[in-house]
C-alpha cells in the first residue's frame, strides 16, 4: 500500500467522483481508477458503490476513510513541523471571515508590517469553499467544518438602525415586538444577525417580514439610509459606518448580544505564522474599545 494510493482515495472519497479527483491531481482518469481498484484489491473490500454511473462511498469506505484521514493528518503535521523547525514567522495564513470583517481587515496590514514574510489570504462570505482548508475562522458559530477549537473574540450589543423619519426614530429604546409588521433588512440565513432576527421574532409570536437579504453590510446600511427598511445591527462592528440620517436605537426588551469566535483545528499542525496571527487577533480584540469579553487562548 502506497502513500499515493491513500491520498488519491481520500480525494475520491471527498468528491465521490474519479474524474474530478484525477483532475485535482492532474493525472489521467484511467490512472486514478486503476489506483483505486488496486487499493480495493489489497484491502479485499470494495470502498465505493457504483450505481447509474455515479460513485458512492460505502460503509467499508467510510470506516477506512476515518483511519486514512487520521494517518495523513499526522503525516502532514510532521512534515510541517520539520519544515518550521526554525520557528521562523513566515509563510501563508488562510482565514475564513464570516463575522467582524472590518476588525480583521484592519488587523491584517498591521500584522504584515510586523511580519513581512507572512502572507495572509482572507475569504469572505457565507458560501462553502470545498477545496480550501483554512487555518483560522471567525464565526458566530463555535465550529466550522472540522475546526472545533475556539475562543471568544468579540461580544457586542445589537441595536436597531432606522431612518431618521421612521416612526421609531424618536424612541429611546425598542423591544422585539416593535419589529412586528416592519420591513427588515438582513444578512443571509447563515449569519448570526439573520438567526437572531428570525428566532427572536418567532419567540415573540410573529414571523418577521424580511423583503431584502444582502450579504454585504455596506448595502444593508445604504438601504436603511434610503428608507427601504430597518435593520438589527452590531453596535461595535458597524460603529461609525452608518450615514448621518440613520438613528441607532438600543434594543432593551430583551437586550440582545452577539458573540464571534476565533476557531481552528487542534488536530492540525499550526505554523508559527498562524499561531502568531491568532495571538495577534486575540490581543487586538482584547484592546478593542467596547468589546464586552476578554478573550484568551483555550
Amino acid at each position: 500500500m502506497e502513500l499515493r494510493q491513500l491520498r488519491y482515495f481520500q480525494k475520491v472519497a471527498e468528491m465521490e467522483n474519479i474524474t474530478l479527483a484525477a483532475k485535482h491531481f492532474m493525472i489521467p482518469q484511467p490512472s486514478m481508477s486503476q489506483t483505486i481498484s488496486r487499493l480495493e484489491k489489497e484491502l479485499g473490500n470494495t470502498l465505493f458503490d457504483r450505481k447509474n454511473g455515479k460513485l458512492f462511498l460505502n460503509e467499508q469506505g467510510k470506516i477506512f476513510l476515518k483511519h486514512v484521514e487520521r494517518v495523513l493528518q499526522e503525516l502532514d503535521n510532521g512534515i510541517a513541523a520539520v519544515a518550521e523547525k526554525n520557528e521562523k514567522v513566515s509563510g501563508p495564513v488562510k482565514i475564513k471571515v464570516m463575522e467582524n470583517h472590518r476588525f480583521i481587515l484592519t488587523c491584517v496590514p498591521k500584522f504584515i508590517e510586523r511580519y513581512p514574510d507572512v502572507s495572509i489570504s482572507v475569504s469572505h462570505g457565507y458560501h462553502e469553499d470545498q477545496d480550501i482548508t483554512y487555518d483560522l475562522c471567525v464565526s458566530s458559530k463555535m465550529t466550522y467544518r472540522r475546526m472545533t477549537a475556539q475562543t471568544p473574540l468579540i461580544k457586542e450589543r445589537i441595536v436597531l438602525a432606522v431612518h431618521e423619519n421612521h416612526p421609531l426614530a424618536g424612541r429611546k429604546s425598542v423591544g422585539i415586538r416593535d419589529l412586528k409588521g416592519e420591513r427588515l433588512i438582513s444578512l443571509p440565513a447563515q449569519s448570526s444577525l439573520n438567526s437572531i432576527t428570525v428566532d427572536l421574532c418567532r419567540a415573540n409570536g410573529f414571523e418577521p417580514m424580511i423583503p431584502i437579504i444582502c450579504d454585504d453590510p455596506y448595502f444593508i446600511r445604504k438601504y436603511v439610509f434610503d428608507g427601504m427598511g430597518i435593520a438589527l445591527a452590531p453596535e461595535l462592528s458597524w460603529k461609525g459606518r452608518f450615514r448621518e440620517n440613520t438613528i441607532l436605537i438600543p434594543v432593551e426588551d430583551p437586550p440582545i448580544f452577539v458573540s464571534s469566535y476565533l476557531i481552528w483545528d487542534s488536530t492540525r499542525y499550526l505554523s508559527p505564522a498562524v499561531c502568531k496571527f491568532r495571538e495577534y487577533l486575540l490581543s487586538e480584540a482584547q484592546n478593542l474599545s467596547g468589546n464586552m469579553i476578554c478573550p484568551h487562548l483555550v
